[in-house]
């Protein structure tokens, strides 16, 4: 729960950044959605790029506070300064200097994000052999992420709620406060997870000391991004990372335009039962994992998600949140399978340590969060495409009927659309739980583990 902790903070700066950001430079800051869609995808394309080299470089760190462990508490102070940046941009009148500070303080927040995410993530894989202590200790770190989801989504909207009417300078002074308000969990929960996890973190192997040499690093993440069982995965992951990004990011446009319902209405009614069940499910998914494994229980809870979002969203009548509570419990519920995926990617580096007596949790997480924030990048990137092609004009106080109904088919069926695929790709992932215990059983016998 320690380790978990970390994740609060990282989840909330996400989701703010995920729900928010998109709407709040193109409709309150006044940048164009094209430009606003292009800031923030190449800011995050630097940010997956970056995410594999900052794994390679914990692979390598020899510290006395731990190779991973040491960059938690730089990563959270910088995260913490960057994230008020990026919601409190003075007063600008050019479009080019709104994308220039909206580019120039996002790159800033991705590279705090990868120094702090990247090696907590890695962490959880150092900390225990145990496959079914893995998907626990992976399951601790999804439970504190849910609770920053929920932090991050309610916080605005009580702050906003608070100053009364949802104008937009309320809207504006709403997302200052919460970004300011948020710098203090961001450091609490990471020295939380610094001083929790002392002692614990694996060594790194006399094989890892390699020098990170450009060669060496991209010779080392081709062979990770290859791995038989790694690539089914990444592949499925992307796809539907893809699909979560563009939720994200649609959310606020469906819920206000689509369904007519005030962001604190969505707050209660919608989004906090959502992130609640998430939490509620994850000792569920923990149990199911350890009685049926790990890939099927996934693939059905992804599956499931995708059926749910694919058919339910189109049809809700506006006005009523009686539809989309259903839908959120539901999806809650589904929504903690992607518990099992973080542990199956530390499952997998047993396999490619088996290979090449190296320990690179590192480069697979780094290469794993690697594949999110691409996907975010092209979610976010066909979001901005998306609303401009449905006709949305954010200076309108009414959106046109075709514009309402794109909301409604970008926000179920093609969101759906990425789950489904993503959860059918998976199902090629081959590394199933008698390999892997197998694979567990090799190492222990060549006393690369205990």
């Amino acid at each position: 729960m320690g380790y978990g902790a970390a994740e609060l903070g990282i989840t909330a700066v996400e989701i703010l950044l995920q729900v928010y950001l998109l709407k709040f430079y193109n409709v309150v800051v006044g940048l164009d959605e094209v430009y606003t869609g292009l800031a923030l995808a190449i800011a995050i394309v630097w940010d997956a790029v970056s995410d594999p080299l900052m794994g390679a470089l914990s692979d390598r760190t020899r510290s006395p506070r731990g190779r991973r462990r040491v960059y938690l508490i730089p990563g959270a102070i910088a995260l913490a300064v960057s994230f008020a940046l990026v919601y409190n941009p003075p007063a600008m009148d050019s479009q080019l200097y709104k994308f220039l500070y909206l580019l120039f303080s996002y790159l800033l927040v991705n590279t705090a994000m990868t120094v702090l995410g990247v090696p907590h993530m890695a962490l959880g894989g150092d900390l225990t052999f145990d496959r079914d202590e893995r998907t626990e200790v992976y399951g601790a770190r999804l439970l504190f992420g849910t609770v920053g989801l929920l932090v991050g989504t309610v916080l605005p909207i009580a702050i906003l709620s608070g100053l009364g009417s949802e104008s937009a300078e309320n809207i504006e002074r709403s997302r200052n406060l919460a970004s300011l308000y948020l710098a203090i969990p961001i450091v609490l929960t990471a020295l939380l997870s610094y001083w929790s996890t002392a002692g614990h973190e694996r060594p790194p192997a006399a094989a890892d000391a390699v020098a990170l040499k450009p060669g060496v690093f991209f010779r080392s993440l081709g062979s990770v991004l290859l791995n038989p069982y790694f690539l089914p995965l990444i592949i499925a992951f992307f796809i539907a990372s893809v699909g979560r990004a563009l939720n994200a990011a649609i959310a606020l446009y469906y819920y206000e335009y689509r369904l007519e319902l005030p962001e604190s209405e969505v707050g209660l009614k919608v989004l906090l039962p959502f992130f609640g069940f998430i939490i509620l499910s994850i000792p569920i998914w923990i149990w199911i994992s350890k009685h049926f494994g790990k890939k099927w229980p996934a693939f059905v809870g992804i599956a499931g998600l995708g059926a749910m979002t694919f058919v339910s969203y189109p049809l809700f009548p506006a006005g009523d949140t009686t539809g989309p509570l259903i839908a959120a419990l539901i999806g809650g519920l589904l929504g903690g399978a992607l518990s099992l995926l973080d542990s199956l990617v530390a499952d997998m580096v047993d396999y490619d340590e088996l290979k090449t007596r190296q320990n690179r949790e590192g480069l697979y997480f780094g290469a794993w969060r690697m594949g999110t924030k691409m996907a975010r990048a092209f979610g976010i990137l066909v979001t901005a495409l998306a609303l401009a092609a449905i006709g949305f004009d954010q200076a309108a106080p009414e959106q046109s009927d075709e514009a309402i109904f794109g909301l409604g088919v970008l926000f179920g069926p093609v969101v759906g659309s990425f789950f489904i695929l993503g959860a059918l790709i998976f199902t090629l992932m081959p590394l199933t739980d008698a390999r892997h215990r197998r694979i567990q059983a090799l190492l222990r016998r060549r006393g690369d583990r205990e």
